[in-house]
């Protein structure tokens, strides 16, 4: 259970006028401790008119003094003329906006109820059940029962910071394989459909619809083993930006403007990242950009690891990517 509101001991102690015929008195009493043992003040006939006082006038302040009006409704009091004018009394109330009503029916149905207490909603009520006490005791503080606000699901947090275009599904997938990815390397991650399902919290059917969103634009590769998907390079290049620390495409400007200016074709590609102070995934992601434009040529070995190249090669391509950046 939830409590809708601010801590209750900074709270005003509500303040109960407990209606009932005296042929429930019996029934009554036990409610009545149960409420001021729980910290709400209770005006009860009984505790609060002393010998030679007004009924009507202790009466009367009662109901002025309260901040819920709580009345036990069972057979008897439905005919009692007095009980009636209570419940006149703090229905005026309840209009005004000045009190909370609230009806506990014992022992009668709704449809039993005069026509105009059937406009608000009754309780039904056990004087004698644990549970029903403690209920009406959280509803007289304000507590809600109110399940508490859980934190916006992974798929949507994703979407809300992702490139335009694309499902729910499909960013959240995307957000997982590049926050995984240690170095933006080819094959890096491979995840399962399961693996995916469990880390995104996906149904099984978003994730399903998701993965395919993703391959056919060429931004994930499926495997010969069913269900085994990894990022493809234009995933990082697109992607990175919304969930990572750096830009591939601001990265990639960088990369094509330190190419150009200098004298040599080929560039090595650990050697510029070490110059740029970048980790290999933030030099692999740039790499990842220039390819998708098509601006640079690559020359790959056998222990590429952790670079996407070992080389990055100018053209004529990355000369005017660069100019028309700058």
């Amino acid at each position: 259970m939830n409590d809708a509101g601010t801590d209750a001991r900074s709270r005003p102690r509500p303040k109960v006028y407990l209606a009932h015929a005296t042929e429930n008195k019996p029934m009554v009493r036990p409610v009545a401790a149960y409420l001021m043992a729980q910290g709400i003040e209770v005006w009860l006939d009984e505790w609060d008119i002393g010998a030679g006082e007004s009924l009507r006038q202790r009466m009367e302040a009662g109901l002025e003094g309260m901040t819920h009006f709580v009345v036990m409704l069972t057979p008897t009091a439905l005919t009692k003329p007095w009980v009636a004018m209570e419940i006149d009394a703090a229905i005026i109330r309840k209009l005004g906006g000045e009190s909370h009503f609230i009806p506990l029916l014992v022992g009668v149905r709704p449809k039993d109820l005069p026509i105009m207490l059937r406009t608000i909603l009754g309780v039904s009520f056990d004087p004698a059940s644990d549970a029903d006490l403690k209920s009406l005791a959280d509803r007289l503080w304000g507590v809600s029962a109110r399940p508490a606000l859980g934190p916006v699901p992974h798929h949507v947090r994703a979407a809300a910071t992702a490139p335009p275009g694309w499902s729910a599904a499909a960013v959240a997938i995307a957000r997982l394989m590049v926050t995984t990815s240690e170095h933006a390397m080819l094959r890096d991650p491979i995840l399962n459909l399961a693996e995916i399902q469990a880390s995104t919290e996906l149904a099984e059917e978003d994730a399903r619809l998701g993965v395919l969103e993703l391959k056919y634009a060429g931004h994930l590769w499926a495997g010969a083993v069913r269900d085994n998907y990894a990022p493809e390079c234009p995933m990082f290049a697109e992607f990175a930006a919304a969930f990572l620390p750096f830009n591939p495409s601001e990265d990639a400007t960088a990369v094509a403007v330190r190419m150009v200016e200098g004298t040599k074709r080929v560039t090595d590609t650990k050697a510029l990242a070490e110059d740029l102070g970048w980790e290999p995934r933030r030099m692999n992601c740039a790499i990842c950009y220039l390819q998708q434009v098509g601006a640079i040529e690559q020359r790959h070995a056998l222990a590429n690891k952790p670079w996407r190249a070992v080389q990055l090669i100018r053209t004529d391509e990355t000369l005017r990517f660069a100019r028309s950046r700058s």
